[in-house]
């Protein structure tokens, strides 16, 4: 038949651009300047669960940012300039203010990687996984490019697509998290092993390879994305001399996915979402990399709290990776409100923050490789304190049986309330308690999308002060928060050394008495 006939000419069509793609791959992919790999760097995010770590690059473009591609056929046009062209996106103000902040970005981050492998304290697992966040760029910017010229559209609107770029981060993340939750493991091990005086010393392997977890979880993040690419009919088409039944399911699939967002929308009073609002498994993934990031930074702490020499570089490094979070913040924000052009500026911020993250984390490897002054700037901050009136040293005791609201945070997961969970038990919960926070988010973000349509709603005046709010206030929840664990550090070793000079004082009295 004629449909039949045509279906079959536009697979025809699909299958030689696809060819023409690979060559102009192969073709153009030596000429991709080494900025291109800034997406890689600018998704710590986590931070950006990333931290983040480590946050996506193009995570945040707006729906008004499509690509002018005029048709299809720029499917074969994927080459250096069409990558370039994905990664210094100039089409308005903030995106060209954002683009070089993410493009230079990548050069502190690589220093930062270089210093942390010169760093003792620092294990193999560790360099390997926050190295593993480059591999980010291996997916994200050519499928950026691809998804503008085969489909007219920035990838954040391509729900299999963001699905995927946000799970290759989320698992960087999960990489980073695990190879500081696993060494706290093995430390824990060791020293059970010595208080029983046995001569039995754990290793990694033992208490589970973080690669395990991993891969676990990139194959439920593949499963899910065939999932939502067969939801899509732009992405699978079934071709007409497949067998029926195969029609068949793929038909009842979508159906039953359209039936169920009808459905679900109705029994909870939403409007049913935009085409380019984001699925409950991406919103999931995204609150889980941001959560990952924290649970990162905590454990990076944790790890500063364990005599590890220079400890003020590791807590210095989780300072570092706050920014990352803020840059993931910004994304999900953006994403909350639908994508709508107004809120373009985030993109700036998020490029900020992400330079931000990646000089302070390269600062902080500096300070774990020894680069920079030898005097640690503690011994200062610490003599002023010992210089003070006695009163106020006593102002600084810290019951550490005391809890402050800031301490009930996302860290403590990692390090208290879960800490003795296997690798495998502790993510699954973790995933879960994301997946059920992003519903939540989802079902708001469509509840108030009719309040704040850029169009007509009745609060459109008000949201980039709301977005504004939104990314402000954990920023400055997380300050504070670090901000209260530094006081107490600072606390502790004014007073450890009080202690110390007591007792040494003591000691002399004691040598002066026996002398007379």
């Amino acid at each position: 038949s004629s449909s039949t006939a045509s279906r079959a000419a536009r697979v025809g069509r699909r299958a030689r651009r696809g060819r023409g793609c690979a060559r102009a791959v192969r073709a153009g992919w030596d000429d991709i300047v080494v900025d291109a790999a800034v997406a890689a760097v600018s998704t710590a995010v986590v931070t950006s669960s990333s931290s983040s770590s480590s946050v996506v690059v193009f995570d945040v473009a707006s729906s008004q940012a499509s690509s002018s591609s005029s048709s299809l056929d720029g499917l074969g046009a994927l080459s250096a300039t069409s990558i370039r062209d994905a990664v210094f996106d100039g089409h308005s103000f903030w995106w060209s203010a954002a683009s070089p902040l993410f493009a230079f970005s990548v050069a502190p981050y690589l220093l930062f990687l270089k210093r942390l492998n010169d760093a003792e304290s620092s294990t193999e697992e560790m360099n390997q996984a926050f190295a593993t966040l480059l591999l980010f760029v291996i997916v994200s910017i050519p499928a950026e490019a691809y998804t503008k010229s085969a489909y007219g559209e920035v990838l954040s609107n391509i729900d299999a697509f963001h699905f995927l770029i946000q799970s290759a981060i989320s698992l960087t993340n999960l990489r980073i998290l695990l190879a500081f939750r696993d060494e706290r493991a093995v430390r824990r091990g060791n020293e059970r092993a010595s208080a029983t005086k046995t001569s039995r010393v754990v290793q990694a392997p033992l208490v589970g390879r973080p690669g395990r977890v991993v891969e676990a979880f990139a194959g439920v993040g593949l499963l899910a994305t065939s999932l939502l690419l067969s939801l899509d009919e732009r992405l699978l088409i079934v071709p007409d001399t497949a067998p029926v039944v195969l029609h068949t399911a793929v038909d009842a699939f979508r159906s039953w996915g359209d039936e169920f967002e009808s459905a679900s929308s109705a029994f909870l009073g939403l409007p049913r979402p935009a085409a380019n609002a984001l699925s409950v498994p991406t919103w999931g993934v995204h609150i889980f990399s941001l959560v990952e990031w924290l649970l990162a930074m905590g454990l990076v702490w944790d790890y500063a709290e364990r005599d590890r020499g220079n400890n003020r570089g590791w807590r210095t490094l989780t300072w570092g990776m706050l920014p990352l979070h803020a840059s993931g913040i910004c994304a999900i924000t953006q994403h909350f409100f639908g994508n709508v052009s107004s809120l373009d500026w985030l993109v700036a911020a998020q490029g900020a923050f992400t330079m931000m993250g990646n000089v302070g984390m390269c600062v902080a490897a500096g300070e774990l490789a020894g680069v920079g002054r030898e005097r640690n700037e503690d011994d200062d901050r610490l003599a002023a304190l010992l210089a003070t009136s006695s009163q106020s040293i006593d102002e600084l005791v810290v019951d550490e049986g005391e809890t402050s609201w800031w301490d009930f945070d996302v860290e403590n997961f990692g390090t208290k309330l879960w800490a003795e969970d296997n690798d495998g038990i502790f993510i699954t919960k973790v995933a879960l308690l994301s997946l059920a926070v992003a519903s939540g988010v989802r079902g708001l973000s469509l509840y108030l999308s009719p309040w704040f349509d850029p169009t007509d709603g009745a609060l459109r005046d008000y949201t980039n002060i709301v977005a504004f709010a939104m990314v402000a206030t954990p920023l400055a929840l997380n300050v504070e928060k670090w901000q209260n664990r530094e006081r107490r550090v600072l606390a502790r070793d004014a007073l450890t050394a009080v202690y110390a000079s007591v007792d040494d004082d003591i000691t002399v009295v004691a040598v002066e008495d026996s002398k007379a």
